[in-house]
Order: structure tokens, then sequence, then C-alpha cells
């Protein structure tokens, strides 16, 4: 399902169905052994714009407003990540935990996160590292979302790596390192717009794990007045 006027496709893996989604640029980079060892790991590194569904648009706020920023994340998350739990017994238990390992970062001229969702099986205990992700804002009623996949191949009977897993983790720095941004005029003007309402534009140092899965704990209103009317126009 395409979206104006941003070309973005609507995202059927969500079920709400809220949000729309363009890719940029995805890439795999394989590691591989000694001789005949075989392959040890992926780096999985995709870019893509992200907004509000033609059904379900946001017009009245502005994605550059750290607040608001906070809260559409959290809405995002809980729509690509709340949602799924396991079944049966388990049924109030999430497939997914996160966001956590949030960090702030201040080399962009817009709010800008960065943090962890990790898959999770029956028990808070059994976690593992699923998706490193990234967003800023690129104007009032877009997001970009850069994500960082590692798969490994290699394990030991005891399940740890059987290997080293740095030049992994360093092509993911190097990459991450060389995002820069740069705003065209529309987008600076909405920028200082936002600036000079709120001063700061940045996000907050702490984002505690969300609440899931949603359809046993439905998320909570939370965030500026703006986006919870917004939200509330849009239910």
């Amino acid at each position: 399902m395409r979206d104006s006027p941003a070309g973005l496709h609507t995202d059927l893996t969500m079920p709400s169905r809220r949000w729309g989604v363009a890719c940029l640029f995805a890439r795999r980079w394989a590691f591989y052994g000694p001789w005949m060892s075989g392959c040890k790991g992926e780096l999985h590194a995709s870019v893509a714009v992200i907004g509000r569904s033609d059904e379900h648009p946001l017009p009245d706020i502005s994605f550059f407003n750290p607040k608001v920023f906070e809260t559409l994340i959290m809405h995002y998350l809980n729509d690509r990540y709340g949602y799924e739990n396991w079944e049966g017994h388990h049924s109030h238990v999430p497939r997914y935990h996160g966001p956590v390992d949030w960090k702030i970062h201040r080399h962009l001229p817009v709010p800008s996160a960065s943090f962890k969702i990790c898959g999770r099986g029956e028990s808070l205990r059994d976690l593992y590292l699923r998706d490193y992700l990234f967003v800023f804002p690129v104007s009032d009623q877009y997001f970009v979302e850069v994500c960082f996949i590692q798969d490994f191949y290699s394990r030991d009977k005891k399940g740890n790596l059987a290997f080293d897993k740095t030049p992994i983790q360093e092509l993911q720095d190097k990459i991450f390192r060389s995002i820069t941004l740069e705003l065209g005029p529309e987008a600076q003007a909405s920028v200082e717009k936002v600036k000079s309402k709120v001063g700061s534009l940045h996000m907050c140092k702490d984002f505690a794990p969300l609440k899931w899965p949603t359809n046993i704990y439905p998320p909570e209103a939370s965030g500026s007045p703006e986006i919870r009317q917004a939200l509330r126009n849009d239910a």
C-alpha cells in the first residue's frame, strides 16, 4: 500500500497500519573465519524514512519537538514490537524487550537517540540482542531509522561465541560515526521555530523499557498535550 506525498509504503507487518516506511538503503556484510571454517557472522544495516500513513496523520505537531518525538517513538515501538507475545500459558509474556541502553546524541542538528531492542524468550533472563536503532527527525512529519542487526553463526557447546566479533562491531561503529545530517531551508526554519518555543532540542536522558505486550498492557497516555490530543483525534 503506497502513501503520498513522500512515497512511503504502509508497513503491513504492524497490525495498526499507522506507519509508512520507505527503505533508502539496505546492505549485509559477511565475516569469515580461517580457510574452510565458513561464515562466522554478518552485519545487517538499513536506513528508512518513517512517517504516519495517510489514514493516520498527525498534521498539527512537529517531529523536531523533542518531547513530541519521544512520545512518537514510544508509540512507534509499541506498534512495531509491543504487540507480539508468546502463546498459551505464556500469552502475557512479550517476544521483545526494550528500549534498553538508551542514549541521546548531540552531533546532529535535531533530536536523536540510539537504543537496543532485545528478543525475549519465555523468561526475562532469556534475552538476546536483536536490533540496534538510531532515530532522528528530518522534517515535521518524518524521521529516519538506522537499524543494525548482528547475526552470529559460530558458537561453542555452551552457546558462547566461538570467534572474535570485534571486526563486526568496529564496522558498525564506523558506519554510525559517518552519519551526518544537513537540513534544507524549510526544515531548518521548522527547527528554529521549535527551538524558539522549547529551547533545547535534546531528548530525555533516560527511557525505561516499555510494558509489553500491548494487548495485555494497553499503553498509557503520555507525552506533550499536543501529541496526546493528536493521538486522541486519530483513535
